[in-house]
Parts: C-alpha cells; structure tokens; sequence
C-alpha cells in the first residue's frame, strides 16, 4: 500500500511538471488559474521546479536510499519545490 500511494504522489507530481512544460512551450494556462497569472513564463518554470522537487521527494520516499542520499534527496527536493513556489508567487504580481 505504502508504494501505491507514492506512486500516485509521483504521478501528480509529474502531471504538475509537464503542465508546466506544456505552459513554457505553448502558453497555455490551466482555466482555473488563467485569472490569476499575469506572467506566464515564471509560472510555467515554477510548476516545472515545483514538479521535480515533489518528485524527488517522494521519490526518495519510495526507494529510501541508504546513507546519507537520502538527506541529500530531501534537500535537493525541498530546494527546488521552495524555488518553485517562489516562482508561482512571483508570476502573480504585475511586470513594472
């Protein structure tokens, strides 16, 4: 059950990185979210950043490496879905 459940964790964290590659290649935003973002091309590199951190974070979960790789997974996880967030935030303030 445990590997069910991170899978699942994986595929949405997946799904948030290719809509956001989907968004930088094309400029499509999803309906919900068009009100919103006001500049696309950071929300789009957020989503990516945010995607692969969630990603590499449970996917640290799921194969729990040994020593101290999963320390080092965690961090580079948290890093880029910090990163990533701060870009969503970013892309919703008006360019000067």
């Amino acid at each position: 059950m445990h590997y069910v459940v991170l899978g699942a964790f994986i595929a949405f964290a997946l799904a948030v990185a290719i809509s956001g590659v989907v968004e930088l290649l094309t400029g499509w935003i999803h309906p919900w979210e068009r009100a919103r973002v006001l500049r696309p091309v950071p929300h789009g590199l957020g989503q990516v950043l945010t995607g692969s951190g969630l990603c590499c974070f449970f996917g640290a979960f799921a194969f729990t490496p040994s020593g101290n790789a999963l320390f080092s997974l965690m961090a580079v996880g948290a890093g880029l879905f910090l990163a990533g967030t701060v870009l969503v935030g970013v892309s919703r303030f008006p360019d000067r």
